[in-house]
């Protein structure tokens, strides 16, 4: 295993450890906890890029001429309420892609 993320915190946290007299097995949950932290980063960084959708974007950057997406639909998702809840956001989100006859390969 080559464990980048914890390679890359343990200059710091070995530094803390001995400054500060910790007990080998806190080091070890510690830098663990870096690998474990760094690994989700790295998955949801990739899972986000896999689609290819625009990351990003945001509606002041939008172009309503260039999409394909009807200008009352984008006005639709314009005026939505973003929730932090993502099953609320996701449900709104197939309603408006059933609506334009976009749902293949939206699960």
């Amino acid at each position: 295993m080559r464990l980048p993320y914890l390679r890359a915190a343990a200059p710091e946290v070995i530094a803390t450890a001995k400054a500060q007299r910790w007990d080998p097995a806190e080091v070890l949950r510690v830098l663990l906890a870096a690998e474990v932290a760094g690994r989700d980063r790295a998955t949801r960084a990739t899972r986000r890029r896999a689609p290819g959708l625009p990351a990003g974007k945001t509606f002041e950057a939008w172009s309503e001429g260039k999409s394909s997406i009807p200008v009352p639909t984008q006005s639709a998702l314009r005026s939505l309420e973003w929730s932090a809840e993502r099953r609320i956001w996701r449900s709104a989100v197939r309603r408006v892609l059933v609506d334009t006859g976009r749902s293949s390969g939206c699960g």
